[in-house]
C-alpha cells in the first residue's frame, strides 16, 4: 500500500505465525526482511520492510496468551497502534477490498484530521491516522 507513512509503535507479539505474516505482508504490503531466532522471547523474530524502510518487528511465540490471565504468561500483541496515511478513506477502501472490516472514518475534533481503526488476526488495534 503505497500510502502508508509511518509507524509509531514498532512491536508485535504473535501467537499464530500464519494468520500474522498473511495479514501484515500479503495485506499491508511489508516486505520480509529478515527472519531470525529470539532468545528473549523463545520464538521467531521477524523484521518487516516497508517501501525500503525498516517499519516492524514481530516476536512470533508457541502457545502465547494474553497479559493479566495468570502471573508470568506471555504477552501477545499490543493494545493497539497506530500508523499515518495520505488518505484515510482510500486505505479503509483498500481494507474493504480484502474483506477487512472497518469502524467508519471519523474527523479527530482535536487536530482536523481523518482517522478510523480495525483489528489484525490476534485482535491488535491499529488505528489509521491521516499524516
Amino acid at each position: 500500500m503505497d500510502m502508508l507513512k509511518q509507524f509509531h509503535h514498532l512491536c508485535l507479539v504473535s501467537s499464530d505465525y500464519e494468520a500474522t505474516i498473511k495479514f501484515y505482508v500479503d495485506t499491508l504490503g511489508f516486505t520480509l526482511y529478515r527472519e531470525s531466532f529470539s532468545n528473549n522471547w523463545n520464538g521467531r523474530k521477524l523484521e518487516l520492510y516497508y517501501n525500503g524502510q525498516y517499519m516492524l518487528e514481530i516476536f512470533v511465540v508457541e502457545k502465547a496468551k494474553r497479559r493479566g490471565q495468570n502471573p508470568g504468561e506471555v504477552y501477545a500483541g499490543l493494545n493497539h497502534f497506530s500508523f499515518l496515511v495520505d488518505d484515510v478513506e482510500a486505505f479503509v477502501r483498500k481494507l474493504h477490498d480484502d474483506n477487512i472490516e472497518t469502524s467508519e472514518v471519523k474527523l479527530d475534533k482535536n487536530t482536523g484530521k481523518k482517522y478510523a481503526f480495525f483489528y489484525d488476526p490476534d485482535g491488535t488495534k491499529l488505528e489509521i491516522y491521516e499524516s
